[in-house]
């Protein structure tokens, strides 16, 4: 008579290599996806403050009342370490220190703003431009930081184009390789 005493070293080797391949690309989809869920909730927060910046401004112009900038400018705060650390990664250059200001979390509720700037960060803005800048910045792709506003809605496009793109060239190999056959 055989025995059967269960499964034997190869095989088990095999379905825990297959295993651990299996978790370790869904960690990496799950941290993939979790990184973009974080882009666009920062996005979408720049674009609150950036509404309300632009909002109040217009509110004091229609009201044919002065309008005081809220926030400090970039260049009265180069000694807080947050903004000096920010200051030396060079986003905006030296001529543009006046143009920027530095909206901590009273400066967003005084704007009306449902926004608090996140965790050793800040909010920046150009009333100029309406352009928003945080000063911890975020990536797409593990390589490149984008601060600005206008830069992430840009990388965000770059990146919906390559996807594109991808499925275009791979879609082009299937029908090549179908002429072929």
């Amino acid at each position: 008579m055989k025995s059967n005493k269960g499964m034997g070293y190869i095989p088990a080797i095999i379905i825990i290599i297959v295993v651990a391949i299996l978790v370790a690309a869904g960690v990496y989809f799950i941290r993939i996806k979790l990184n973009e869920e974080k882009i666009e909730t920062l996005k979408t927060n720049m674009l609150l403050v950036q509404w309300k910046a632009r909002n109040y401004v217009d509110t004091k112009k229609a009201a044919k009342e002065e309008v005081t900038y809220v926030g400090t400018k970039v260049s009265d705060m180069k000694e807080n370490i947050l903004i000096s650390e920010w200051l030396e990664k060079d986003v905006i250059k030296e001529e543009e220190y006046e143009k920027y200001y530095v909206l901590n979390d009273e400066d967003l509720k005084s704007l009306s703003s449902e926004v608090s700037n996140e965790e050793s960060s800040y909010y920046l803005v150009n009333y100029d431009t309406y352009e928003i800048i945080i000063t911890k910045g975020c990536s797409y792709n593990d390589e490149e930081i984008l601060y600005k506003l206008s830069d992430i809605e840009r990388g965000k496009l770059e990146k919906e184009n390559n996807v594109e793109e991808n499925q275009e060239q791979e879609q082009e190999q299937v029908e090549e390789e179908k002429e072929e056959v």
